[in-house]
């Protein structure tokens, strides 16, 4: 099997799987106040440390989830509600993840103004177009570090320079799910007031994830209950979860832009009238191409016949009929929406020359068949 879909979920390293299943052993409520509750809550506070490490912050800053979902619902609804006072104004991108998206829908039918910034053909935001976007009612800028798509890093680390001249009371929010470990991350350096994170993009469990929240920032609750994590995020603690966030973290393996690489150069050499669709700075983890004349759908299960898992897009948003919300941003045509394929990577090696040579055959049986 090739499994080069990552950027959906990865396979949890034996080391990370292990770290959980000691974690069951620590079996009391966090909250208890007996020693089984005690060794639970060392667990996780060791955790909250590892997490913060990643991102050179404070461990009081750093908040668990059930994943990267809730903590941008919580860091997007949360501080929106809590302080719609100050401005009623937001900026987005159009490119964004729809856990990131849906919230600022939802806030548009509370009266909220949103501002939704397109992206070049290259799949990045304009600098200039930000600027010209925000306004001195702007409360919160939601911005992701690297696309779920098309793996390219958006100009993050420079918003916030250009908040402090226009919007010096805006907040700025980071989706970043695909970013986490992956790219340097230093909320401080860059500004960023909150930063959202998951652990089954790095080799953890389904269910786990961490937001970051800046010094003297106001969130309101989103999930209410028993006051856990610091009275943010109600509900008992996943300790075996986020015992193997942190085991990840410790042992995640950074890949640098060498496999993409290769297998763009392979596939661009073998098979016309294909084209990569995120041509910027890229992350290195994600690989988008269009090949015209097919159905990626038809595809992607050719290729899983032979052993080969790839995706379409989000896994999020696979099941849903609409054509891509972010090739759509960046402009491509329809047809090459339709034909593109995400190749997505980690540390495990594969055979690229296979790849490609399978890819070659059924792209080439299936534009026969479909002439």
């Amino acid at each position: 099997m090739i499994y080069l879909d990552n950027a959906s979920t990865t396979r949890p390293k034996d080391f990370v799987k292990s770290a959980a299943f000691s974690a069951f052993d620590n079996f009391g409520n966090p909250s208890s106040l007996h020693r089984l509750g005690m060794d639970a809550e060392k667990v996780i506070k060791e955790a909250r440390r590892t997490v913060a490490s990643e991102l050179l912050a404070d461990e009081r800053n750093i908040y668990f989830t059930s994943g990267g979902t809730e903590a941008n619902n919580t860091a997007i609804l949360g501080y929106a509600l809590a302080n719609g006072k100050r401005g009623k104004h937001l900026i987005t991108t159009r490119i964004e993840h729809p856990s990131v998206l849906e919230p600022f829908r939802y806030l548009e039918k509370l009266g909220f103004e949103v501002t939704y910034l397109g992206v070049t053909e290259g799949g990045a935001i304009s600098l200039d177009e930000f600027e010209d976007a925000l306004r001195e009612d702007t409360l919160l800028v939601s911005v992701m570090a690297v696309n779920n798509e098309t793996g390219v890093i958006q100009p993050f680390d420079k918003l916030k320079e250009i908040m402090k001249r226009k919007s010096p009371n805006a907040l700025l929010h980071s989706d970043c799910v695909q970013a986490f470990c992956k790219i340097p991350l230093n909320p401080k350096q860059y500004g960023i007031d909150m930063l959202s994170a998951s652990a089954h993009k790095i080799h953890a469990l389904k269910g786990m994830g961490a937001l970051y929240v800046a010094d003297g920032i106001h969130i309101n609750p989103i999930i209410m209950g028993g006051g856990q994590e610091r009275g943010l995020r109600s509900g008992t603690e996943n300790t075996a979860g986020i015992a193997a966030f942190s085991e990840a973290i410790k042992g995640f393996k950074k890949i640098g832009q060498e496999k993409r690489t290769l297998l763009m150069q392979k596939i661009l050499e073998n098979i016309p009238n294909t084209c990569v669709n995120g041509t910027l700075e890229n992350s290195g983890y994600i690989l988008n191409v269009s090949f015209s004349g097919i159905k990626a759908e038809i595809l992607l299960h050719s290729l899983e016949m032979r052993g080969i898992f790839v995706s379409t897009g989000s896994a999020c948003s696979s099941n849903k009929p609409q054509p891509s919300h972010v090739l759509t941003a960046m402009g491509a045509s329809r047809e090459n929406i339709g034909g593109a394929i995400r190749f997505s990577f980690c540390d495990e090696e594969f055979d690229a020359d296979f790849v490609v040579c399978a890819l070659k055959e059924e792209v080439e049986k299936i534009r026969k068949y479909v002439r």
